[in-house]
């Protein structure tokens, strides 16, 4: 398997010999390293992390030689995490926006767009455009005409709030 490789590359596994076919050999202790290893990946720990907390196991014999290094990793990963679920949440609640707003979309007799939906009642009162509803808009309004647009979109379907401007410009993690 290619994944067991590609750690027993990293140094997170080893084996400890091969059979005559060429298949390599685990102790029980590496397959429960393996599967530890599996479980924190889906958890989103990325594997440099995964390396760290093991490299800094290995490094002490003693709680107290350990564990400050293993809670900075452990810190570190939950920042992460703390951050992907504040944006999950935003999400959460641009989604449940969209959903209400959408609920009068589905009376309204008009083509959605830049040119009509910011004068929409649902989002007049608004202080912000959720940003699914953003994107219903901005995608209907590549296929209004060019006559018929009035120009850029409002102000008020242009605002987006302060964690959806920070999720649309964050980089993709390159962490793994």
């Amino acid at each position: 398997m290619r994944t067991i490789r590609y750690y027993e590359e990293r140094g997170l596994i080893e084996p400890v010999g091969r059979t005559k076919g060429g298949f390599r050999l685990y102790e029980e202790e590496e397959l429960r390293k393996l599967h530890l290893i599996r479980s924190l990946q889906v958890l989103d720990m990325p594997l440099a992390q995964v390396k760290a907390f093991f490299d800094e196991r290995q490094r002490g014999r003693t709680g107290a030689e350990i564990a400050p290094a293993l809670r900075s990793v452990l810190q570190e990963h939950l920042r992460v995490m703390e951050q992907r679920i504040a944006q999950y949440r935003a999400m959460q609640d641009s989604i449940r926006d969209t959903m209400e707003i959408l609920t009068t979309c589905a009376q309204c007799p008009h083509e959605p767009g830049p040119s009509v939906c910011p004068s929409c009642p649902a989002l007049v009162g608004r202080v912000m455009v959720p940003l699914h509803m953003q994107a219903v808009i901005e995608a209907a309004g590549r296929t209004e005409d060019a006559t018929k647009t009035e120009g850029a979109p409002s102000e008020r379907s242009a605002r987006v709030s302060r964690e959806e401007r920070e999720h649309l410009t964050q980089e993709p993690s390159q962490e793994g």
